[in-house]
């Protein structure tokens, strides 16, 4: 019986750290080095006319009047997202500093990104702004006038706005088209909303 208990044990044991090196071995830096390389040659390839499984034309869990607790808006006009977002921004051309920045969303279909909240209120040197607009539940995210390819075409997304009953907490994308490598990689991180558009 001591034997059997004693196999069962080094076996779990075994099993454990099999799965610690295989763990392991799927997030090295090759590996993911591997996958970026993949992501950023098949993403040209995204069709224009991509859409979301069915399930996520839904709120995960809707903002309802008088919310409390924790819910997701599925932005479909500015309004929902107007105010200043704290944002990663690698772009090397930029050089933000720390790879942050801010992007402020007006209610006009502009905005304007820059190093801090106070620099967002116009078109900040060397910083990107420009336009967006609604179609339905469809972000669309105007090509930046000058780009180079693969970022000199439109970026189509749907926007969750994640809150705390009515105060908006982060803003999730979720692509549906784009070629921009390096608009992707920014946005695939939740911004975190900072303050509301006061000028």
């Amino acid at each position: 019986m001591k034997i059997k208990i004693g196999f069962v044990k080094v076996a779990a044991a075994v099993v454990i750290f099999a799965a610690l090196i295989t763990s392991s071995l799927s997030s090295s830096p090759l590996q993911v080095g591997a996958q970026q390389a993949t992501q950023a040659a098949t993403m040209s390839v995204v069709p224009a006319s991509a859409s979301l499984p069915p399930n996520m034309a839904n709120s995960l869990v809707p903002c309802t009047t008088g919310a409390t607790s924790p819910c997701d808006l599925i932005a479909t006009k500015a309004e929902d997202i107007v105010g200043v977002w704290k944002q990663y921004l690698n772009n090397p051309v930029l050089n933000a500093l720390g790879g942050v920045a801010y992007i402020r969303y007006n209610a006009d279909g502009t905005y304007n990104i820059a190093d801090s909240v106070e620099n967002t209120v116009k078109p900040f040197k060397n910083y990107p702004a420009g336009t967006f607009k609604f179609d339905g539940a469809q972000f669309i995210i105007a090509a930046i006038p000058g780009a180079p390819a693969p970022c000199d075409g439109p970026g189509v997304f749907q926007l969750r706005v994640l809150k705390y009953g009515d105060k908006p907490v982060a803003l999730r994308y979720v692509v549906i088209s784009d070629t921009c490598f390096p608009r992707l990689q920014d946005l695939s991180q939740a911004l975190v909303w900072v303050a509301p558009n006061t000028k």
